[in-house]
């Protein structure tokens, strides 16, 4: 039995070895080791940073995070909510152009313009006297005319004035005088002047204003800033002195430019009154303008939704209607609702109207779907009654003569949804029999059926090739049978002229140059071959001094080629070169063994694979700690033993 020292000695022996193997084994220089001591601090203190000073914007990450427990619904929530905040009352905004409008110095005069003070007028002499003058109307109501006098015009028409000056000229200009005159008269009007009109009621900007004498009351508005929208755009009230005031529906000139007052031109001292608006209707939901709106007593209910230009394609026809509840203090309840349909609305008076609801439709497929070999597959409306064959005449019909040969007529698939089932039923149907007649097979559809006709798998589009180049008929070719081979297709197309390069033929599948052994390749759909004259060169690239085309000659080697193509560099792979055969074929020049090389070849020289250099430092940095190690291991192996 070995003594306990000496079994001691031995695993000291045994560790100290195996740490020497793993230094050995794992070591690597104390430049590489700081090299990496740096690069993970780098990385730590990256993290650190990114975690301490950098606040994550959740709007730039680029996924789905929850953002702060935010749950949206619909993507319409936003529309749906507080629409009240988005209607609009009707109309108002006809007032708002105050600013942009020039509506008056190109509107003819009247006839039955009164002159008034203001008012400038232009008088034209022309023929053997020639004059043009312009006089403005006094305050009371006068105009001087030199060597004419101090006429009055005031309240009368334009042609009125026009006589009235005539006569009084012809007292100076006798040429004016006589059946036929050789002075004639013009009169016409320049500035004219303002009428005063007083604005009262739910106007923005109430009083007494200066507007154009054409002016009408909605003109009028216009000029002074418009209603409120707390004033009445039905019962605009034209007040004058002597007369009934002038009721202006302002939704009939605006709806359809008809209002029986709307034209009433204001006058001097004229009073524009615009009482409360007496109702607020707001018509929502599937209607083509909502708003909020005026009614009347006259008003039904259908006239309010034509006054939102009527409902939408969509629409439902039951309205839902609001009311204001006039016994509160009986029901305690303030609002009323009833359906109503909308054929029913013109027997409906407004009374009481408070809000009108228009909902959407139910957007219920009602819908049959035809795929496959049919001339227009798709989705098709239902209903009810429909068979396979209605649905066949909306798809194009399939028993044309010629058509009918594309499809596989013994079977076609109605697929219906079962409601038992996780699976759909397929009910076949025989297309040979419905052509003769059969109304078996002439079933009747569902909503939501999808009928499916398959293809005749041996009625398809011709298979073409296209061969161009050195044949004689070059072109496409239909592939005849299956497995045509090149051969075949080389004597299709009139074989060979005189300038073919036939080893070099290539044959292209996808675009990829296909390497060819013989000509007894089979050809596909889309293949093309190309039949190239003779080149009479060797291409040589890569690591040569002078890359490019070199003659071919036969018998020629590899050397001289690369000779000729002014030699390797100096970081030319030499043992390790790659030849392409003009038919795609490709050889491998290595140390032992060099392909023969054909005309039209290309010649790859390859360059030297670089190899890592020898780092001197970090080698004696090892090979010391290496010797350190060792020295230390056979003064512990020696002190040992003594």
């Amino acid at each position: 039995m070995d003594h306990p020292n000496s079994i001691m000695k031995k695993l000291t022996y045994l560790i100290i070895i195996q740490g020497f193997l793993f230094n050995f084994i794992f070591s690597q220089s104390i430049s590489d080791i700081n090299r990496l001591k740096k690069q993970y601090k780098e990385i730590i203190n990256q993290r650190d940073n990114l975690n301490e000073e950098e606040d994550l914007d959740l709007d730039q990450v680029d996924g789905d995070l929850p953002e702060d427990e935010q749950i949206y619904l619909d993507k319409n929530v936003d529309e749906d909510v507080d629409e009240d905040v988005r209607l609009e009352f009707f109309g108002y905004d006809f007032f708002t152009a105050k600013d942009s409008i020039l509506i008056w110095n190109n509107l003819p005069i009247p006839p039955s313009y009164l002159l008034g003070p203001g008012d400038e007028i232009i008088i034209s002499l022309w023929g053997e006297t020639q004059l043009r003058e312009s006089y403005t109307i006094g305050r009371d109501g006068l105009v001087y005319i030199e060597r004419v006098g101090q006429l009055s015009l005031t309240g009368k028409t334009i042609e009125e004035a026009e006589k009235y000056l005539v006569k009084q000229y012809q007292k100076v200009y006798e040429t004016l005088k006589g059946a036929r005159p050789s002075t004639f008269m013009d009169i016409s009007l320049g500035q004219l002047k303002s009428i005063n009109v007083t604005f009262i009621g739910e106007v923005n900007s109430p009083g007494v204003y200066p507007v154009h004498p054409f002016s009408t009351a909605l003109t009028g508005l216009i000029q002074v800033g418009g209603i409120d929208t707390t004033g009445s755009l039905r019962n605009i009230q034209i007040i004058r002195t002597g007369e009934d005031s002038h009721i202006v529906d302002f939704y009939k000139f605006l709806l359809s430019g008809k209002s029986a007052n709307s034209k009433i031109r204001l006058q001097d001292n004229d009073v524009v009154f615009v009482p409360p608006r007496l109702s607020r209707v707001e018509i929502v939901g599937a209607i083509k303008r909502p708003g909020i709106y005026e009614a009347n007593e006259n008003d039904n209910i259908s006239d309010l939704v034509n006054y939102a230009a009527g409902l939408r394609s969509n629409a439902n026809n039951e309205i839902l209607v609001s009311y204001k509840n006039n016994n509160l203090v009986k029901d305690g309840n303030d609002i009323q609702f009833k359906y109503v349909s909308y054929n029913d609305t013109n027997e409906l008076p407004s009374t009481n109207v408070n809000k009108i609801m228009v909902f959407i439709l139910p957007n219920f497929v009602k819908n049959v779907h035809i795929f496959g070999q049919v001339k227009n597959p798709g989705v098709y409306g239902f209903e009810e009654g429909m068979n396979i064959l209605d649905l066949m005449k909306l798809s194009g019909g399939l028993f044309h003569k010629t058509f009918y040969k594309t499809i596989y007529a013994p079977r076609a698939d109605v697929i219906r949804r079962d409601f038992k089932s996780n699976y759909p039923k397929v009910i076949p149907i025989n297309l040979e029999e419905l052509k003769q007649g059969n109304q078996t097979q002439n079933i009747e559809l569902h909503n939501w059926d999808i009928v499916f006709v398959r293809k005749n798998k041996n009625f398809t589009l011709p298979k073409q090739v296209e061969i161009t180049g050195e044949v004689s008929v070059p072109g496409f070719y239909t592939l005849s049978k299956p497995r045509e081979s090149l051969q075949n297709l080389l004597d299709r197309s009139g074989g060979y002229t005189d300038r073919a390069f036939k080893d070099g033929i290539q044959l292209y599948r996808d675009t990829i140059q296909v390497a060819l052994d013989n000509f007894n390749f089979s050809l596909i759909d889309g293949d093309s071959i190309h039949v190239p004259g003779y080149p009479g060169v060797v291409e040589v690239i890569g690591e040569v001094y002078n890359p490019g085309y070199v003659q071919y000659r036969k018998r020629r080697g590899l050397k001289s080629y690369v000779e000729a193509a002014g030699g390797f560099t100096l970081d030319a792979r030499k043992k390790y070169i790659t030849i392409i055969h003009p038919n795609g074929d490709v050889k491998v020049k290595n140390s032992i063994w060099s392909p023969r090389i054909k005309e039209g070849s290309l010649i790859i020289i390859h360059k030297e694979r670089e190899s890592i250099p020898f780092d001197v430092t970090a080698f004696f940095k090892d090979a010391a700690s290496i010797a350190a190690s060792l020295t230390t291991i056979i003064y512990i192996i020696n002190r040992q033993s003594n």
